[in-house]
């Protein structure tokens, strides 16, 4: 599927507690329903209703992405032995185009994102993958800091339609 794929860190790497995403907050207030995913982090065409309170539920109050970090649904989560996020999250009964239905904010910077979108989903991406061969930009970073994007340094935050939907 065709869509931008931004990374944020909205501490810029510069927080001296973490360069990690787990303390930046996100709020998805149209989002109650998921795709179930495979060990491969792709879709199985089963759509669930997000319970409040569990792992994925960012709907019904904003949390911080680290939030489930230590329960067992988390470990795994993202597709295959991997600890984070790599789902779409429906959208659904968004008032209006301008309607903001993704916030992310850091309260060490704060920065707060608003998203708006036409398209059916957003997925989000905690970067359990980066590995810390990406440079992070000569003028970010915390002092004494490798200068790397490790594993859980980022979160993308895509807007897309149904992924995988044509198979689905």
């Amino acid at each position: 599927m065709v869509t931008t794929h931004p990374y944020f860190n909205l501490d810029a790497f510069a927080n001296p507690s973490t360069d990690l995403i787990w303390n930046h907050t996100l709020h998805l207030p149209y989002a109650k329903r998921n795709l179930a995913a495979d060990d491969g982090a792709l879709p199985t065409g089963e759509i669930i209703t997000i319970p409040v309170n569990s792992s994925d539920d960012f709907w019904s109050a904003p949390h911080q992405l680290g939030f489930a970090t230590g329960r067992p649904d988390f470990t795994g989560h993202c597709g295959g032995a991997c600890t984070g996020y790599n789902g779409e999250w429906l959208l659904d009964n968004v008032p209006s185009p301008d309607s903001v239905v993704a916030q992310l904010a850091s309260p060490w910077s704060g920065i707060t994102a608003d998203f708006r979108t036409n398209q059916a989903g957003i997925v989000i991406y905690t970067c359990y993958w980066m590995d810390g061969s990406i440079l992070i930009k000569s003028d970010q970073g915390r002092k004494g800091g490798d200068g790397n994007v490790k594993s859980s340094g980022c979160v993308a935050i895509e807007a897309h339609d149904w992924v995988d939907g044509i198979n689905q």
